[in-house]
C-alpha cells in the first residue's frame, strides 16, 4: 500500500514544479524580464523582491498602530479598559461611569 503511494507523490511533486515554473514564466512575460538579460533579470528580482519585503515590513510594523488610533478616534469609548469592564447598561445604552467624547 505504501509503496503505490511513493509514484503519486513524485507524480505530484513533479506537477507542482511544472506549475511553479508555469507561474514564473508568466511572471516573466507579463513584467516584461523575459527580454532582459541574465545580470538585468537578477537586478530586477531583488529590486522588486527588496520593494515587497519593505511593503510587507512597513504592513506589519506601522498599519495595526495606525489602525488602532483610528479605531480610538472614531469609537473612543471602546477601549481595551472598557471591553474587559463590566458595564451596567443605562436605558441610552451606555455605561454610567464614561464621560464624553475624549477627542481634543
Amino acid at each position: 500500500m505504501s509503496q503505490s503511494m511513493f509514484p503519486k507523490l513524485a507524480e505530484d511533486y513533479a506537477k507542482f514544479k511544472r506549475y511553479v515554473k508555469w507561474l514564473y514564466t508568466l511572471y516573466e512575460l507579463n513584467t516584461q524580464i523575459a527580454i532582459c538579460e541574465p545580470w538585468e533579470k537578477v537586478f530586477l528580482n531583488v529590486l522588486l523582491g527588496s520593494f515587497v519585503s519593505l511593503i510587507l515590513y512597513a504592513s506589519f510594523a506601522f498599519v495595526p498602530g495606525y489602525c488602532v488610533t483610528v479605531f480610538q478616534l472614531l469609537w473612543p469609548q471602546t477601549s481595551v479598559q472598557n471591553l474587559t469592564s463590566v458595564c451596567s447598561a443605562s436605558t441610552e445604552g451606555f455605561c454610567a461611569n464614561e464621560s464624553g467624547s475624549v477627542i481634543t
